[in-house]
């Protein structure tokens, strides 16, 4: 399987006009605005409000966090108040108190850096002013995209691979090291992990804060998301494998990172579905291969997403099946919380494939620790032999809402995709 900030300035306390400003940050009068007081101030909101803190988002973002043990929600929270909030850190893909004052001028002649009075501003007033609580393309090294109720993030820390999609206010996807996340990952003649380039980033760069993957290009915009890489070996050059096998004992690579190229296309929201993001890849293969599998994409998520179903798209029937034994079978997946209050389904047009028996993976890696604890689907394609040069693409589609939701959406997807709707 795959810092401290600037403390918050003090400053005298005053109320400023009322204006708002644009994107570009110019200054527009808005008369119904309230004032802005400006410096240090006390928070009068509920700083674990869903719409500001999501603690597994807060934990998996922060290297340093879990390198010095804060893996519960106590302790997350213990931390966000004590330290985060003032620090300017983010705690929720759709907030950051950092961007929130770079996105409005008018906040920041307000407050500086005090941002314990962003985060306040946004929950009192923010909100229901219409203000955005990100920026649009990202900053300081994290980038999100959403739609009304789904956002779809990135980040450096795991080199543009989605290691957060947030529906209703919960976080979907487990992102502790750089193993997980939904993300691309592919092994090449039969080798496994011994030669199996991911897009996050290599088995050695662990929960680091940085990534072996190289990012070569990311635009994140509106509802958005596309990024190219360079990624690294799952395994570093020489190294033995911890559970050995005939077809992997030592790593095949020769180098950290590989010359395969991985590009993905990401888009929140299709065909007038609220609850479906589209997923489209392409590999470009560097070398002559005898075989190639590919996750397009594989997803990790949370530990209590622990009810796996299999759907008839023909009929919308979802079927209770077990996590175990792990493997493949032909028929698209769901995975959802035992009450159905959250759910992610994940479903190819591309799939089956003819001399494929699987198509769709389950596995679940159940743990008392709930940053570690993870249930995987993956989407999975085989091709071979191939050439140098050549480029393999797919599609795919993640639903993301209640276990109800996903049935429905997924349905109507397969409907639209089966009458040729499909952009």
């Amino acid at each position: 399987m795959k810092t401290t900030l600037q403390r918050v300035l003090a400053a005298a306390s005053l109320v400023i006009g009322t204006t708002s400003c644009g994107l570009d940050g110019s200054q527009q009068v808005d008369r119904n605005r309230a004032p802005i007081a400006a410096g240090r101030q006390r928070l009068t909101v509920d700083p674990f409000d869903s719409r500001v803190f999501n603690w597994l988002f807060y934990v998996n973002n922060y290297a340093d966090l879990l390198a010095a043990g804060i893996r519960s929600e106590s302790a997350a929270r213990s931390h966000w108040t004590r330290y985060g909030i003032a620090e300017g850190r983010q705690a929720s893909p759709t907030f950051h108190t950092r961007q929130y004052l770079e996105l409005y001028a008018d906040l920041r002649a307000a407050f500086g850096s005090d941002y314990r009075a962003a985060l306040d501003h946004f929950l009192t007033y923010g909100v229901s002013e219409h203000r955005n609580g990100f920026k649009d393309g990202g900053a300081y090294g994290r980038y999100t995209v959403a739609n009304d109720i789904i956002s779809v993030s990135s980040s450096d820390r795991t080199a543009g691979a989605i290691d957060s999609i947030v529906w209703n206010g919960r976080e979907l996807v487990n992102s502790f090291d750089h193993g997980r996340q939904v993300q691309l990952a592919l092994s090449i003649n039969g080798w496994g992990e011994c030669y199996n380039p991911t897009e996050a980033g290599g088995g050695f760069d662990e929960s680091k804060g940085t990534s072996t993957s190289q990012l070569l290009g990311l635009r994140a915009t509106g509802s958005n998301l596309a990024t190219t890489i360079l990624p690294a070996f799952w395994m570093l050059p020489g190294s033995m494998h911890p559970s050995p096998s005939p077809d992997c004992t030592v790593a095949r690579n020769t180098s950290a990172r590989s010359d395969y190229r991985f590009s993905k296309d990401v888009q929140v929201g299709v065909a007038g579905i609220r609850h479906v993001i589209q997923f489209l890849s392409s590999i470009y293969v560097p070398d002559d291969v005898r075989s190639l599998t590919l996750e397009a994409p594989t997803g990790y998520l949370v530990g209590d997403l622990t009810s796996f179903y299999t759907v008839n798209l023909d009929t919308g029937v979802l079927s209770s099946v077990s996590p175990t034994p792990p493997g493949e079978q032909q028929k698209p997946l769901v995975v959802a919380t035992p009450d159905g209050s959250a759910a992610m389904g994940a479903w190819s047009p591309e799939l089956p494939q003819v001399g494929n028996s699987g198509g769709y993976g389950k596995f679940a890696f159940p743990s008392s620790d709930a940053t570690w604890a993870t249930n995987k689907w993956n989407i999975v394609f085989r091709h071979g032999p191939l050439t140098a040069g050549t480029v393999v693409s797919h599609r795919a589609y993640l639903v993301v809402g209640s276990l109800e939701n996903v049935r429905v959406a997924m349905k109507q997807l397969y409907d639209i995709w089966r009458s040729g709707g499909l952009p």
